[in-house]
């Protein structure tokens, strides 16, 4: 049996017609699409930043970063790269709460016969 194929509606021609359309300005252009994945979290303050300086569009900061990267010498763009970390500093409060919590730990799981517990001097 030979499936019968449907002739596509007049909306769905238009649709079509219109991404091709979209799709040769954008080759003309030398546009192609560049997915960028990042962790949620950089999100509020992404925004924030577009908020301080008046950009409408995600895709218009990766493309101002991505500029300002290529335009930069190579020491500039060494430092642009370099991932910049905070240094944590755990309270006394917070590490007593940690070890209180290991220890909680080990006396429920006591681990190997061999395993060795240092305490801090």
């Amino acid at each position: 049996m030979a499936e019968e194929q449907q002739e596509p509606t007049a909306e769905a021609k238009k649709q079509r017609k219109k991404r091709e359309k979209a799709a040769a300005k954008d080759a003309a252009l030398g546009v192609e699409k560049f997915t960028v994945e990042v962790a949620g979290v950089f999100k509020p303050d992404v925004k924030k930043v577009m908020k301080a300086h008046g950009i409408n569009s995600q895709q218009e900061v990766h493309q101002l970063l991505l500029m300002n990267l290529i335009t930069a010498d190579f020491e500039t763009q060494a430092k642009m790269l370099r991932c910049v970390t905070t240094p944590i500093v755990v309270s006394e409060k917070v590490s007593r709460q940690l070890r209180a919590a290991g220890l909680q730990h080990l006396a429920k799981h006591p681990g190997e016969p061999d395993d060795e517990i240092f305490e801090p001097s």
